[in-house]
């Protein structure tokens, strides 16, 4: 969902005001700010900062992914299928690059898989951002599930990472449509550089173990 523009935004932080019950002046004696900065804001002559969203929200009871003009999706996860269907569309976004890391019986141990993102990846540059979000996802979801923090915290964390990264945008990758003869002709090129690499590979390997 694109994110509102700043007059957007000013017009929510109007209607959630007004639905606080609060006047400009009260809001920005609240926020340590002048009355005409809060008319500002909610004129969209100027944007507040996401750290200034955040207290807003906080003050309004509202989220500040709503202020931003994000909106969570209705639509739940109800089958498998749905995630599965989510992870494939993950794949079609440009920006963004994953591997996927499988490993199974009797080649390893255990049977598992893994979406792996490189956030140093140059032709996918919301890698990094991913990366980010990641772990703190799993710093977060950890003192959850430890009891370090409560529902309401994990929530409020996950409101500010939704809103502050509401305003990237993605795109979808551009698909070519390719004759037979030149998709195995491409084909072919990719599995003669693979073999190529993995020649290279060898020959280093053996390099290493006569040292």
């Amino acid at each position: 969902m694109a994110t509102a523009t700043p007059t957007e935004i000013g017009n929510r932080i109007r209607t959630a005001r007004k639905q606080k019950g609060l006047s400009q002046t009260e809001l920005a004696n609240l926020l340590g700010k002048s009355m005409r900065t809060i008319q500002k804001y909610e004129s969209g002559e100027i944007e507040p900062s996401i750290a200034i969203i955040n207290e807003i929200a906080k003050r309004l009871d509202v989220e500040s992914a709503y202020l931003m003009g994000y909106g969570r999706t209705n639509e739940t996860m109800d089958t498998l299928s749905d995630v599965m269907a989510l992870i494939a569309e993950l794949s079609d976004k440009a920006g963004i690059r994953f591997e996927i890391d499988v490993k199974r019986p009797p080649h390893a141990e255990e049977w598992s898989c893994a979406i792996r993102f490189n956030g140093n990846q140059a032709d996918a540059e919301h890698n990094a951002d991913l990366c980010l979000f990641l772990e703190s996802f799993r710093d977060e979801r950890e003192r959850l599930e430890t009891y370090w923090s409560d529902r309401a915290q994990y929530d409020e964390w996950l409101d500010h990472q939704l809103a502050y990264y509401a305003p990237i945008p993605l795109a979808d990758k551009e698909r070519e449509t390719l004759t037979p003869e030149e998709r195995i002709r491409r084909r072919d090129m990719l599995v003669a550089q693979q073999v190529e690499q993995a020649k290279q590979k060898a020959a280093g390997l053996e390099t290493d173990s006569e040292n």
